[in-house]
């Protein structure tokens, strides 16, 4: 009796993940005393082709903030307000400029934090902001993490007496 015996050749698919289209690198700057916190973002095009930027996004919820406080997640003080805010924003009037970032061409926006997440206790805060590649298509697109900034809160020394 002979034997047949199929043999199946399973083809490991590869599922391509898309290449980021462009890069964030934020800055950190405190303006305003020990309340006011803000990013400056920069989103510089990594690909062949201009990318269509909306303006506002930065008020729209787009970008995400983790911050690091001593090593430990820091919650932000209040998160009904920030998404109300970001509400808002989506169905309201925009006054930014849109913009068309052409290939190796940065744009800069500004992320103001300080009242989500209060950076006043002493130690070291690890900030880092993200976004999705393709907000139009979320699928296709993959989520972009900037470096990492560093900001250390000194102790207060107490006030001399004489």
């Amino acid at each position: 009796m002979l034997l047949a015996v199929q043999t199946f050749i399973l083809g490991a698919q590869t599922v391509e993940t898309p290449k980021p289209r462009f890069s964030l690198v934020i800055f950190y700057s405190n303006l305003g005393g020990s309340t006011y916190h803000d990013l400056r973002v920069v989103e510089t095009n990594t690909s062949n082709d201009s990318i269509f930027e909306h303006g506002c996004l930065e008020f729209k919820g787009v970008f995400r903030i983790s911050i690091l406080y001593n090593g430990s997640p820091l919650k932000e003080r209040d998160e009904t307000a920030r998404k109300k805010r970001e509400v808002d924003a989506r169905s309201g009037y925009c006054r930014a400029m849109d913009a068309i970032i052409g290939p190796g061409e940065s744009w800069e926006r500004y992320l103001a934090f300080g009242w989500d997440y209060p950076m006043t206790e002493p130690g070291t805060y690890e900030i880092t902001v993200s976004r999705d590649s393709d907000l139009e298509h979320p699928e296709k697109g993959v989520t972009i993490k900037s470096n990492t900034v560093t900001v250390v809160v000194p102790e207060q020394l107490p006030a001399k007496t004489h």
